[in-house]
């Protein structure tokens, strides 16, 4: 598949339904600047998206379809199975120019926070 497409962990829908409260981080391939690979190699289709707890900053899961994710979505795991924060992977520093340079910038775009929970009266 061109792009390649990867996910990794849990679903906005699946963090949700085991009692996560999220937020997203997402854009689309073609508006990441900080991703100059994909401009280079002349694809810059597919999107990225990271599911994040609101309340912790780990990082839930990922879906990557993009140049490059069959590998940036190991670097996504690790951070996973290390409890790497979503802050520590988006002010990490990147080789360049890879497509992990997207991820300083794509982190850094929330598009939605669920709202937080309240209890019960």
């Amino acid at each position: 598949m061109t792009p390649p497409l990867a996910t990794v962990g849990l679903t906005e829908q699946e963090a949700r339904a085991a009692g996560y409260r999220v937020k997203i981080a997402g854009e689309p391939v073609a508006e990441i600047v900080a991703m100059p690979r994909a401009y280079i190699m002349e694809e810059t289709r597919g999107f990225m998206k990271f599911v994040i707890d609101a309340d912790t900053d780990e990082i839930l899961g990922a879906v990557l379809l993009s140049i490059d994710a069959q590998e940036l979505i190991n670097t996504v795991a690790l951070a996973i199975r290390h409890g790497v924060t979503a802050a520590e992977l988006r002010d990490a520093v990147y080789n360049h120019p890879t497509s992990t340079e997207a991820f300083n910038e794509v982190l850094a775009t929330i598009v939605r926070v669920d709202m937080p929970h309240t209890a019960d009266a």
